[in-house]
């Protein structure tokens, strides 16, 4: 975090481009975990159902660990990303020479992949939270058993794969925008984008936040 290590500043396309990368990174990561934690959730169902009841305690205790706390992680995330924007923004500006650099090219598509690869990981385990939820209904019904937690969280995988799609289209409309500027350069970044994906992810948030508060009421 280049606020936290105060490090110099100067407001260059490569440094936008590679920040936007690194904080990728970590909502991809903490998405995976986040969808981790409420697999964890439905696995103490399939093993109280197959009665190995010793493991369920250990899902359950992985469950809380990567809910809550990763939801609180996403959302400091993001409010860093949001420092870091205005830190660098206090640099000096760079020449127009500068910003029509070949490698910022190569930069804007090492991002645009980065967008593609978090879009796709959290459609991945949204695709993956609803084939599990198929998994238990139909073994409910091969066990002659009721499993009803799949109705508590009716809808996230829908949130997942929504978010996704978004994620997706946000880096390819970001790229496209990043070479039009740098084709005239003069580089900005791209602070309504920004803040479109950011109302739809503290939707997406809230959503999450929701169903599982209600997991709380219902199975608490």
């Amino acid at each position: 975090m280049l606020l936290m290590k105060s490090l110099p500043t100067v407001r260059e396309p490569r440094l936008y481009l590679s920040m936007e990368r690194s904080y990728l990174a970590s909502i991809k990561f903490l998405f995976v975990a986040f969808g981790t934690g409420i697999l964890s959730k439905k696995l103490t169902l399939l093993l109280g159902a197959l009665h190995f009841d010793l493991l369920v305690p250990f899902f359950q205790d992985l469950y809380y660990l990567l809910t809550w706390p990763v939801l609180a992680l996403l959302f400091l995330v993001f409010y860093l990303f949001i420092s870091d924007l205005r830190y660098v923004n206090k640099g000096a500006p760079v020449t127009a020479r500068e910003i029509q650099d070949p490698r910022i090219y190569l930069s804007a598509e090492r991002t645009f992949l980065a967008w593609i690869r978090t879009g796709i990981s959290i459609v991945i385990f949204g695709f993956v939270i609803a084939k599990f939820n198929f998994f238990l209904s139909n073994l409910a019904l091969i066990l002659h058993t009721k499993i009803t937690l799949q109705m508590t969280f009716a809808g996230m995988d829908v949130v997942f794969v929504v978010l996704g799609v978004i994620s997706i289209s946000m880096g390819t409309v970001g790229f496209f925008l990043t070479l039009h500027q740098v084709d005239h350069g003069a580089y900005r970044p791209h602070v309504t984008l920004y803040a479109a994906y950011g109302l739809s992810f503290f939707v997406a948030m809230a959503i999450l936040g929701y169903q599982l508060f209600q997991v709380g009421v219902v199975h608490g």
